[in-house]
C-alpha cells in the first residue's frame, strides 16, 4: 500500500476507536442506579435530597439516638432473669399488629419511619404500618438534626397500643430518633456513594452496641458489614470475624422457622429476604474451612461416620487418653497426700502459731514423701490450651453443626439449657474430686476449697449460657471420662491394698454416677485413724532418723 494511503487509514481506525469509547462512556452514564426493590422502607434510600444532605441529618439523628438507649451491666442481665421489669417491651411494628389482643394495654416500644398526618401519623416498618397519636404533653425529643420535622425520619416510639374502630392504634408518650434505623441508613447512604470502607465500619458501629442487639435490622447490619468487607474490600479475617460473630445470635429459630432475617442483593436485580442463617452459611464455611481448627474437627467428625455429635465425643476420648499419664501422676499424688494427713495435722498442731515454720515443715514432708500438693492442678492446666484451640475449631465448624442433632439436643451450634446443667452438675463433682486431689490442714483454705466447689461450676453456667451446645457437649465428656479414669483407679488401687472387715463395709447405695463416684474418690482415705495410731508421728520418725545417722 502507498505511504500516502496508510495515513487516512490510520485515522480513520483512531476515530472509531474514539466513537466507540464515547459510546461505551455515555451508555454507562445513563445506566440506572441499582434498584432498591424488595428492599423495607427502612433501607430505601431516596436520590432527594441529596446524599450528602440526608447523611448529616441521619448523623446527627444517629448520635441523638445513642444518648437515650439504656445502659445495662451484667448485674442488670441478671437482675433482668429473676425480677420482672417495667421498662416498655420492645416489639416490631408487625408484631404489635398481629397480636394487638395480646399486647393491648401494654407499655410497649417499636421503631419505623414516621410519615406526617393532618390528624396523626403513620409509622411504617418492614412492609407494615401503625397509625400514631400523640398523647397529651408528648413533645419529640432529639431531632435538632432535622429541625425538628419528624416526616421521613426514624424514631423510636414508647407507648400503649389500642384499637379505634376495630384498627391497631399506638398512642405515644416518648418519641426519641431511632439509634438502630438512623445507624444502618447511614451505612446505606455510603455504600450507595461507594465508600465501602465508611459504610463497612458504620454497619460494624450499629451491630456492635449491644443495646440494638435484638433489633430487626441488626443482623442486616452485621451480615451487610460481611458481605462488603469481603466483595469490595477483599478483606476475608474482617469478613469472617462479622459472620462469625452474627451466627451465634441470628442463626436461631423457634418452632422450625428462622427467627432473624436479612435482605441479600440477587444476581440480576433488587433484593430478595431470606433468613438469616441462609445468607450467612456458604460465605462462613467457605472463609472458615482453611483453619486448622476446622480441619481437625472435620477429621474427627469423617471419623465417627460424618455424626458431629460422636465427633465431638471422639475429641475427648483422645485428648483424655493423651492427657492420661498426667491423670495418672496427678491421682497417685492424690494418694500419697491423703496417706501423710495424720502427719499434717500434728505440724499444724505444733506450729499453729507459726505459719512460715509450718510450709517449711509441711513442704520437706511432701518432698519426703514424693508428693506434690499441686499436682491436680497440672492436668487441668495442660488442658486449657487444648480446650481454648478446640473451643476455636467448634466456632469454626459451626455452620456444619447447624441442625446436627443428638438425643434431646436439636442443634448443637446453639445453647442447650438442659445439656448446660448436666455439665454444671460435672464440673461441681470434679472440683470437688480436685480439692481431694489438694487437700489442706488449714481450716480456712479447707472452706475456701468447698466454696469454690459450687462457686466456679456457678459463674461456668452463667459464663456459657450463650456457647454452642457441641462444645458443652465435648467438656461434659471429658468431665465423664475424668470420672471414669479416677473410678478405675481407685478401684485398681483398693484391690492393691488391704481391703476392710467385712463388717466395717458398707453397702452399695444409690446417688447416681456423681455420688458414686465421689464414694469412690472418698476411697483413697485408707483407715486415717487406725494408721494414725499404728504408725509413729512425723516428729518420732526424724528424732529416730537422727539417731541412726548418729
Amino acid at each position: 500500500m502507498p505511504k500516502h494511503d496508510a495515513v487516512p487509514c490510520r485515522r480513520a481506525i483512531l476515530g472509531a476507536a474514539i466513537l466507540l469509547l464515547l459510546a461505551s462512556a455515555s451508555v454507562a452514564w445513563c445506566q440506572p442506579a441499582p434498584s432498591q426493590e424488595g428492599l423495607p422502607v427502612e433501607l430505601v434510600i431516596d436520590d432527594e435530597p441529596p446524599l450528602s444532605e440526608q447523611l448529616d441529618v441521619m448523623r446527627g439523628l444517629y448520635r441523638a439516638g445513642l444518648e437515650v438507649l439504656p445502659r445495662r451491666g451484667i448485674l442488670d442481665g441478671l437482675k433482668s432473669m429473676f425480677v420482672k421489669s417495667d421498662e416498655a417491651r420492645y416489639a416490631p411494628v408487625a408484631t404489635l399488629v398481629e397480636h394487638l389482643g395480646q399486647i393491648r394495654g401494654e407499655l410497649v416500644q417499636t421503631e419505623g419511619l414516621y410519615e406526617a398526618g393532618e390528624e396523626r401519623g403513620v409509622l411504617r416498618s418492614m412492609g407494615t404500618e401503625i397509625a400514631v397519636e400523640f398523647m397529651g404533653g408528648t413533645e419529640p425529643q432529639g431531632f435538632e438534626a432535622s429541625g425538628g420535622d419528624l416526616d421521613g425520619m426514624a424514631v423510636l416510639i414508647t407507648g400503649r397500643v389500642e384499637t379505634q374502630s376495630d384498627e391497631p392504634l399506638l398512642r405515644a408518650e416518648s418519641v426519641v430518633p431511632s439509634a438502630s434505623i438512623a445507624g444502618v441508613r447511614i451505612a446505606r447512604i455510603l455504600e450507595q456513594q461507594e465508600e465501602y470502607e465508611a459504610a463497612v465500619e458504620a454497619y460494624e458501629d450499629v451491630a456492635g452496641n449491644g443495646a440494638l442487639n435484638t433489633r430487626p435490622l441488626t443482623p442486616f447490619a452485621r451480615i451487610r458489614a460481611g458481605q462488603l468487607a469481603l466483595e469490595q474490600l477483599d478483606d476475608a479475617k474482617r469478613a469472617r470475624g462479622q459472620l462469625s460473630a452474627a451466627w451465634q445470635p441470628y442463626s436461631v429459630e423457634q418452632n422450625g422457622q428462622p427467627v432473624y432475617h436479612t435482605w441479600v442483593p440477587l444476581a440480576t436485580n433488587g433484593w430478595e429476604k431470606v433468613p438469616a442463617a441462609e445468607a450467612m452459611a456458604p460465605r462462613l464455611d467457605r472463609l472458615n474451612m482453611e483453619t486448622l481448627g476446622y480441619r481437625i474437627v472435620d477429621l474427627f467428625v469423617r471419623i465417627a461416620g460424618n455424626s458431629p455429635a460422636m465427633g465431638v465425643l471422639l475429641m475427648a476420648i483422645i485428648v483424655r487418653l493423651a492427657i492420661f499419664p498426667l491423670t495418672k501422676k496427678q491421682l497417685e499424688s492424690q494418694r500419697r497426700m491423703q496417706a501423710i494427713q495424720p502427719q499434717i495435722k500434728e505440724l499444724q498442731a505444733k506450729h499453729a502459731t507459726d505459719k512460715q515454720k509450718f510450709q517449711e515443715e509441711f513442704w520437706a514432708l511432701c518432698k519426703e514423701n514424693n508428693c506434690n500438693p499441686l499436682g491436680g492442678c497440672l492436668p487441668m492446666l495442660v488442658q486449657m490450651p487444648i480446650l481454648i484451640f478446640l473451643y476455636r475449631g467448634i466456632r469454626d465448624y459451626i455452620v456444619q453443626f447447624h441442625g446436627a442433632a443428638f438425643l434431646w439436643v436439636p442443634d448443637l451450634a446453639q445453647p442447650n439449657m438442659v445439656l448446660l446443667i448436666l455439665y454444671t452438675l460435672s464440673m461441681v463433682a470434679f472440683q470437688k474430686v480436685a480439692a481431694q486431689s489438694q487437700p489442706t490442714a488449714d481450716p480456712q483454705q479447707a472452706q475456701q476449697q468447698k466454696m469454690m466447689a459450687y462457686m466456679m461450676p456457678l459463674m461456668f453456667f452463667f459464663f456459657f449460657q450463650s456457647f454452642p451446645a457441641a462444645f458443652i457437649l465435648y467438656w461434659l465428656g471429658s468431665n465423664l471420662i475424668y470420672f471414669g479414669e479416677q473410678l478405675i483407679y481407685v478401684r485398681k488401687a483398693g484391690d492393691e491394698d488391704n481391703s476392710p472387715p467385712p463388717g466395717d463395709r458398707k453397702k452399695p447405695g444409690g446417688g447416681g454416677f456423681v455420688s458414686g463416684m465421689l464414694q469412690a474418690a472418698q476411697r483413697i482415705r485408707k483407715h486415717e485413724p487406725e494408721e494414725a495410731e499404728r504408725e509413729p508421728s512425723y516428729e518420732e520418725k526424724r528424732k529416730q532418723a537422727k539417731k541412726g545417722k548418729r
